[in-house]
């Protein structure tokens, strides 16, 4: 089991020729180093604006907050791209096969990728958290750090729905291959991308102008604070048992695959 997860992380961790490993760490030390060298709660007047409720916001905080999101958007994207990529080379080199003939367990090979998934993922949230306790730690108090804060909360949200994703994704990968899975998981997505147009063009957007508001929906979470921290406790139990429930049933037609 350990070579297999070695393997699939040495896939993996090769961008252009460049560690990913390195790259995460240098990303992470710059973003720190950053944000001490350009501290929110310093009155430079140059950075200071003020919004529209009247409260004055650090622009720096905002540059802040926007790499945050986007370094969270970018590697829960690479994270899922990893899915298609892990089956792939063990196809093309015809590793597979290979593992089979092998005396292991015969669902090592299918544990090997969920294991690795479910430990990438925690690795990214540690990230995730290092990243919104650097951002917090010198912002100042107000609208940003507030941001901040709820993109902190919905951490383990957003790693649940990677792993959703995956517990959906990878069972077609593995039984159907990277071919089949990639067009059933390209029609899907030109599914919503139609319901997305056809809604712009005939749906009513006024609602979405009077809804999507970041304001609005930092107040709607103040106010059902235990709602949303009961929501946010409970996810990991619901997803952990989906993900679970992929694995044996990935297992589970495999072995009919074998079989046949």
């Amino acid at each position: 089991m350990g070579g297999l997860l070695y393997k699939d992380f040495v896939s993996v961790n090769q961008i252009n020729k460049v560690k990913l490993t390195w790259i995460l760490t240098g990303l992470t030390i710059l973003f720190i180093g950053l944000r001490i060298a350009f501290p929110g709660t310093a009155d430079m007047e140059v950075f200071l604006a003020e919004n529209e409720d009247g409260e004055i916001v650090n622009l720096i905080d905002t540059f802040f907050f926007t790499t945050l999101g986007a370094f969270i958007i970018g590697t829960l994207g690479l994270m899922n791209n990893w899915i298609a990529k892990l089956v792939e080379l063990d196809d093309k080199n015809k590793i597979r096969g290979y593992i089979r003939a092998l005396p292991l367990d015969k669902n090592a090979y299918i544990a090997s990728k969920y294991i690795f998934m479910a430990v990438s993922a925690y690795v990214f949230m540690s990230i995730y958290y290092i990243w919104t306790v650097s951002g917090l730690a010198f912002c100042r108090e107000g609208l940003m750090a507030d941001n901040i804060s709820i993109i902190g909360s919905f951490i383990p949200v957003f790693i649940g729905i990677a792993l959703l994703l995956t517990a959906i994704e990878l069972p077609l990968f593995i039984l159907l291959g990277k071919e089949k899975a990639m067009l059933i998981k390209t029609a899907f997505l030109m599914l919503i991308a139609f319901a997305v147009i056809g809604f712009l063009l005939f749906g009513d957007l006024v609602w979405i102008e009077q809804h999507l508001d970041i304001t609005a929906f930092m107040k709607w979470c103040e106010k059902y604070k235990m709602e949303v921290a009961l929501t946010v406790m409970l996810s990991p139990v619901f997803v952990l048992a989906f993900y679970y429930g992929s694995y044996r049933i990935t297992c589970h037609f495999a072995a009919k695959e074998d079989k046949s």
